[in-house]
């Protein structure tokens, strides 16, 4: 017998109906990026987190090189990241201007 690691379809099955809803509100409204979810989003998980702000993003990617812009990292700095790592990783750091220094 097969047991999936991560059974997305069975997941997806007990939340169908809120799933659908809210994938066909985002359509109809064409708030496909920012809008209303967005923001109950951000609120919500600022919320739970205990934190003033939240920004939610398209990717990791991107909340890795605002996070780094935001600690003020660029030309001159050096971060050090693990060289068996997604590309992004390493790519976000020069994208600041920073060198990458791997480590393993």
């Amino acid at each position: 017998m097969k047991i999936p690691f991560v059974d997305l379809k069975a997941q997806y099955q007990s939340i169908k109906k809120e799933m659908d809803n809210a994938i066909q509100e985002v359509i109809e409204n064409t708030a496909f990026i920012g809008g209303a979810a967005v923001k109950a989003f951000e609120a919500n998980f600022a919320k739970l987190l205990g934190v003033d702000h939240v920004v939610a993003c398209a990717n990791g990617t991107d909340s890795l090189y605002i996070i780094m812009k935001a600690l003020g990292i660029g030309p001159g700095d050096e971060v050090i990241t693990v060289a068996n790592s997604w590309i992004s990783s390493s790519e976000t750091i020069g994208q600041t201007g920073a060198k990458p220094i791997f480590v393993h």
